[in-house]
């Protein structure tokens, strides 16, 4: 063999070989196990500016990367011009976001509105694609129907869902149905009149969605006809009088609902049929240990992804009143069991969320201005704090996107 080509032969085994002929690339994984190359974003709604019940101090919408090794935050880039950006959701095909800008001055000149976005948080591209009107003052939450065709929209100080249709590129046509709720409950401070609070797609449904209401104590079912452009109510469950429902999640592989009440600290479980049938109430518990005087208003309800565990968010002063409260799901009646409310490092915890993993849960404290991480135990669905205490201004809604 020529002795010139041994440099070149040697140099070319050694590329082939896999030896450290470089160090990997940031972001590649330093062990041979194989592992997860997803990338994992949390887009964090706020409060931009002071209102009644907030001292809005936050620039936009952030956007944060979460490390699942290190349990760790960090921040990317921020969508700023919005007022209000409060809750925020992702459309199913993770391209777009919609934001409900919290809004409400008590005009018919100044309603709220809804924002939409293409997104590219990996190229660190975000572009707002359209703004429109919400039909009404304080929108508060916002969801995708099943088909993607349409947003719905809840808004708290009119008391009515509004549905929106998605365009083609993912921004939003301006109102096309509206639903207004009527009515009263006996809590004469908060349910003087109707407060949609939160709008949910209907599981395996392409149009079919609930509205929860706070001042009127009921979850309102409708369907939307896309052929007929056509939103028609066709069921009503009602909730405990006077518990003011805030939030609901189904659970992931049964027919069980569970509806979180912010004006008596109390989650009540429902089985269901159908969406156009009431649903029918199995329990009610509180957020709190037996016996306890704390006074709390509940915000965020989820359902692990595994379905054994279910958390919700209390608010308050104390610590007992601002925790997670921790319940285990009774595989085969749906109920649940109260284990503990675990302290979430801040104050008032407007909501929470789980990661894609089910291994941990971050708990956004609205006015300590913090996202505090914990680990989930996955036997008994414990929390336990990881040490990551991530600063950020009065967040209202976690969002996880993972590509």
């Amino acid at each position: 063999m020529n002795k010139s080509c041994l440099p070149i032969l040697l140099l070319l085994g050694l590329l082939l070989s896999g030896c450290d002929a470089a160090p990997e690339k940031e972001g590649e994984s330093t062990t041979k196990n194989e592992v997860s190359m997803e990338k994992h974003y949390v887009f964090v709604g706020t409060y931009t500016r002071k209102e009644g019940h907030v001292d809005g101090k936050a620039k936009g919408i952030y956007v944060l990367q979460w490390e699942e090794s290190q349990a760790s935050l960090s921040t990317l880039d921020t969508l700023t011009g919005l007022p209000n950006p409060s809750y925020i959701n992702l459309h199913p095909d993770g391209k777009y976001l919609y934001a409900a800008n919290e809004l409400a001055d008590g005009s018919e000149e100044v309603l709220g509105q809804v924002s939409a976005f293409s997104i590219d948080p990996v190229n660190r591209s975000y572009q707002q694609l359209s703004n429109v009107s919400a039909m009404g003052d304080a929108p508060c939450h916002v969801a995708v129907l099943g088909d993607k065709s349409h947003a719905v929209v809840a808004n708290y100080v009119d008391g009515n869902v509004a549905v929106l249709p998605i365009n083609s590129d993912g921004s939003l046509g301006e109102a096309v149905a509206e639903g207004q709720h009527e009515g009263k409950g006996p809590n004469e401070g908060r349910q003087a009149g109707p407060h949609a609070h939160m709008v949910y797609p209907f599981p395996n449904s392409n149009s079919a969605f609930l509205a929860v209401d706070l001042g009127i104590d009921q979850i309102v079912h409708y369907e939307w006809d896309q052929a007929e452009q056509k939103l028609s109510e066709v069921a009503r469950t009602a909730i405990t009088a006077g518990a003011g429902p805030r939030h609901l999640d189904f659970h992931p592989s049964s027919n069980h609902l569970y509806v979180l009440s912010e004006l008596n600290h109390t989650v009540e479980v429902f089985e269901y049929k159908s969406v156009d049938a009431a649903f029918e109430r199995k329990q009610v518990i509180s957020t709190l240990s037996e016996g306890s005087s704390a006074v709390s208003y509940p915000a965020a309800i989820k359902v692990h992804p595994n379905g054994k565990f279910l958390y919700a968010s209390n608010r308050g002063s104390t610590e007992e009143e601002n925790s997670i409260a921790i319940f285990l799901i009774d595989g085969q009646s749906g109920e649940l069991a109260f284990q503990r409310v675990v302290h979430t490092g801040g104050n008032f915890p407007r909501d929470f969320e789980i990661t894609p993993s089910g291994n941990f849960l971050l708990a956004a404290n609205q006015n300590s201005g913090n996202i505090v991480v914990f680990k989930i135990d996955a036997e008994s669905g414990d929390l336990t704090e990881t040490g990551t205490d991530f600063a950020i201004p009065t967040p209202v809604c976690l969002k996880f996107l993972s590509i």
